[in-house]
């Protein structure tokens, strides 16, 4: 049986304190243990690192960090880890202290050093009780370092008591409890960001020059003929100030270019470069990697690390929708600040953001889908992915702005349009093409199609929601509300995937040419469980077979009987437009006149005989149209 946890915050005194734990009575997922969402420390500062030393670490500082636990009084231990390749660049330095961050308050607090995680201490402090917010702990007996994996950590006993900020780092992500399951985790891939942990090393007289690439945008856009800068996030494990680094980056399989580019970045902080990148004559894909070879007009001792994105070039914009699946349930009582953060979105960017609630465990559940989902991204609930994005899954209320943000900023290579309705009057089934247009030739084109019906004002089940009472805070109204909500209504509910939730096979070809659309079509019946066939939507995803990401997306309302048009045809003796809103036809004949949406549905027919037909627009709806001629013209206008 999949097992399953919540995502709990709570909300105290009026201040959004959100904390994460197991809730006893609800099973979770084995394959992640700890979960939660954004919490603030009280707003206190760190002092900077004493003359001669720097604090190593992942976290923010200042940043709002998270509250992990395991129950009521549980004790949680959490490490972070200085792997070999960075402990060798401060042998024989000494650590001298800690900073762990505490996002309660909590008791049997020690800090510690190990050669593995569930080795002996290497070195340890006692601390007792600590207080949330930041705790500064000096050592006894300063560790010296070695050339070796080091795991730097501390154990608590609180609840919720683990914090974490900042960005998630594969290294900076290790838990442990008893009351979980006795085994140390790594919870890098769920979205908290990187342990509150930093361990001050003493650094003087050392002179260490070594700077990392650290992140790129997922893809660089780019004109033809037209100079690229290329943005990237390096970190500096130097312990002097680094005023200049040297960049080689590489185009494909072509001369690597060398540039140096001054900057000012402080031991162990990130900074940000812009790297000038030559123009690009032909549209394509192309493969980009950087390195720092020297650092300050010296070796870089990190001058093989490489960092990779992907640069498009394109002669044509698509526009972008970004797709945001959610995992939730009636059981789920968090769940309900899911569907407050899925409404917020839809209502704010209605054009450009699709999403698709998709249950787990209920009388909504669409089992291939949910297990799909659950399986490579959903790890609790209610929790959202973006374009099927590994990097970018988390909270649907806290996470999913952010997420979209950083997805709609994106340069899709393919534009994609669905068109749809009914396929006759008995509205038993529905009839879809998809027109897709690549901003590129290639032959070895792998990508998918896969199409998701959706139903709004679902009713008839219960909702949990422990927003009752308003003890964990206002959640759209849902404070008010009782523990039981009965009158729920569900939207975005995922009805149906097709015919995979991974895509249809062959509903790309292998061979795309650049701007030549590609056509798909794709029917199916309605299942049984469909409430409201006035409400239903459907989604198109154009999946990317290699990487399973969603590149581009499109949705249409479900209205009508569809009627497949034919292209738009050039044709000087017949005149469409606007005129005070209403549409004017002039082409001197007599014949029959069909006005459609954009997805195909038919909203008005007549019998023009005369040379001239005006059709009022309050009998038209609004966006575009197509009017088409019984002699067989087909044109747009937008109303």
């Amino acid at each position: 049986m999949k097992q399953k946890f919540l995502l709990i915050l709570i909300c105290l005194l009026g201040i959004s304190n959100v904390n994460a734990q197991f809730n006893a009575p609800v099973e979770r997922n084995p394959q992640v243990k700890f979960k939660a969402s954004p919490m603030k420390f009280s707003g206190q500062q760190l002092r900077a690192a004493a003359a001669g030393s720097l604090y190593f670490g992942y976290c923010d500082e200042n940043a709002s960090p998270y509250g992990v636990g395991a129950g009521s009084g549980a004790e949680i231990s959490a490490a972070i880890c200085m792997p070999a390749s960075i402990s060798g660049l401060y042998a024989g330095k000494t650590i001298t202290a800690f900073r762990i961050g505490l996002a309660a308050n909590c008791t049997n607090v020690s800090v510690w050093i190990r050669s593995s995680l569930s080795g002996a201490d290497l070195v340890s402090k006692t601390v007792g009780n600590a207080n949330s917010g930041w705790q500064e702990v000096t050592l006894s007996n300063p560790y010296t370092i070695t050339a070796s994996d080091l795991y730097i950590g501390y154990t608590a006993t609180g609840n919720t008591q683990i914090g974490f900020s900042g960005q998630a780092d594969n290294n900076a992500c290790w838990l442990y409890s008893d009351q979980v399951d006795s085994q140390w985790d790594n919870v890098a891939g769920n979205g908290f960001g990187s342990l509150c942990i930093q361990a001050q090393i003493d650094v003087k007289d050392a002179t260490i020059l070594a700077v990392k690439p650290e992140s790129m945008p997922k893809s660089i856009p780019g004109n033809p003929n037209q100079n690229i800068s290329v943005p990237c996030s390096i970190k500096s494990y130097s312990s002097v100030d680094i005023t200049s680094v040297k960049v080689s980056y590489q185009i494909d399989n072509q001369t690597p270019v060398e540039q140096t580019i001054q900057t000012s970045i402080t031991p162990m902080k990130s900074g940000s470069i812009n790297i000038p990148v030559k123009a690009i004559a032909a549209n394509g894909l192309y493969n980009f990697s950087v390195k720092i070879p020297e650092v300050n007009g010296q070796s870089n001792t990190f001058a093989n690390e490489s960092l990779n994105t992907q640069i498009r070039v394109l002669s044509h914009s698509f526009s972008k929708k970004v797709v945001i699946e959610e995992g939730t349930g009636t059981w789920c009582g968090w769940c309900v600040r899911g569907a407050v953060g899925m409404a917020q979105m839809k209502q704010k960017y209605p054009d450009t953001f699709i999403g698709i609630a998709v249950h787990d465990g209920d009388p909504m559940t669409v089992t291939a889908y949910d297990n799909y989902l659950t399986s490579n991204f959903i790890n609790g609930f209610p929790e959202v992915v973006a374009d099927r994005k590994g990097d970018l899954i988390g909270d649907p209320f806290y996470g999913t702005p952010n997420f979209y943000q950083s997805e709609i900023a994106q340069t899709p290579i393919a534009g994609i349009q669905l068109a749809g309705g009914f396929t006759d009057a008995t509205m038993k089934s529905i009839s879809l093409k998809t027109v897709t247009t690549f901003g590129i030739s290639s032959n070895n084109a792998n990508f998918k199609l896969a199409y998701v019906l959706i139903e709004d004002g679902v009713t008839g089940y219960d909702q949990a929601n422990f927003y009752a009472g308003g003890g964990a805070g206002a959640m759209g109204g849902y404070e008010n509300k009782p523990a039981t909500v009965t009158d729920m209504v569900f939207n975005d509910v995922a009805r149906g995937i097709y015919s995979d939730p991974t895509g249809i096979s062959g509903s790309i070809p292998a061979s795309v040419t650049e701007m030549k659309p590609v056509e798909n079509t794709y029917s199916f019946n309605l299942p049984n469980s469909i409430q409201n066939k006035d409400q239903l939507a459907v989604a198109v995803m154009l999946i990317n077979g290699v990487t399973g990401e969603i590149e581009n997306a499109d949705m249409i309302k479900i209205s009508g009987v569809y009627t497949d048009l034919p292209m738009f045809t050039f044709d000087d003796k017949t005149n469409v437009y606007i005129s005070n809103q209403n549409i004017r036809i002039e082409n001197g004949i007599s014949e029959i006149i069909d006005i459609f949406t954009a997805t195909g549905i038919k909203v008005y027919n007549t019998t023009k005989t005369s040379g001239i037909l005006n059709v009022s627009g309050d009998r038209l709806p609004e966006g575009i149209l197509i009017v088409k001629g019984s002699s067989g013209w087909v044109k747009k206008v937008v109303r």
